[in-house]
């Protein structure tokens, strides 16, 4: 979906029209992932060097990062490939706590967005069908945050960041093998409080692409749009002292 699907949609048209659409169909196979964007993940550390009032640490980074999204805190994650289509699937993603609905004001605040901009919910695989309406027939399209589907009921009060007005959500089920760094945040936040659900909104800007190389990054940082940035091996934030 979006003006990114035209290309791929253009070239599918061609094949079709050169070789017949049996010739293609034999080829079909499912998306594991939509990771396909280039990765700047050797380039990050060094690109540091031009933001001296960022810091990193390197000791439990993901411990860390999960404290502070328990205590409300905003923290982008920044992770190899970067998706390919509409929505941040956890390598250029927000995260946040899904227990406060008041994180969606803060959060379009910081961002420059208009208070109606939904959020949608990261979830476990394990955890899907037990807090959404997900089966086998709607599953696999929610992996790539592509539909919505009904919040059941006992978990609507709980996680009420991403729940809409008529009780749905727009749900990405979260894999170990699809991104191992994102899974981990995913299940270190649900040992802590109970649930397998966290907050992700795109890592942008109102109105402006979502972020790529680590200087965009790092800028959205320095100027106070996230708490945090969590990579592979660090946990990056403004000195205490500086951010006054």
């Amino acid at each position: 979906m979006g003006d990114e699907g035209l290309p791929v949609g253009a070239c599918l048209l061609y094949l079709h029209q050169r070789d017949g659409a049996s010739a293609w169909q034999r080829k079909r196979h499912l998306l594991e992932d939509v990771y396909l964007g280039r990765s700047y993940d050797d380039k990050f550390v060094a690109s540091c060097a031009i933001y001296p009032r960022v810091v990193c640490d390197r000791a439990d980074n993901i411990g860390k990062a999960v404290n502070a999204l328990v205590a409300g805190k905003i923290v982008a994650i920044y992770t190899g490939r970067m998706e390919y289509g509409p929505r941040a699937l956890g390598n250029r993603s927000i995260l946040a706590s899904p227990v406060a609905r008041e994180i969606n004001d803060s959060i379009n605040k910081r961002l420059d967005r208009s208070e109606f901009m939904p959020f949608a919910p990261a979830v476990l695989e394990e955890y899907a069908a037990e807090v959404f309406d997900l089966h086998e027939g709607n599953s696999y399209a929610a992996r790539f945050m592509t539909i919505t589907c009904a919040v059941r009921p006992p978990w609507r009060k709980r996680i009420a960041a991403v729940v809409h007005v008529d009780g749905s959500a727009r749900p990405q089920v979260v894999r170990e093998r699809d991104n191992l760094l994102y899974f981990r945040v995913l299940s270190q936040f649900h040992e802590q409080t109970g649930l397998p659900v966290l907050v992700n909104t795109s890592f942008n800007v109102h109105e402006e692409p979502i972020i790529d190389t680590p200087d965009q990054a790092l800028r959205a940082l320095a100027d106070g749009r996230v708490d945090y940035i969590l990579t592979h091996d660090g946990l990056y934030a403004i000195e205490p002292d500086a951010a006054a």
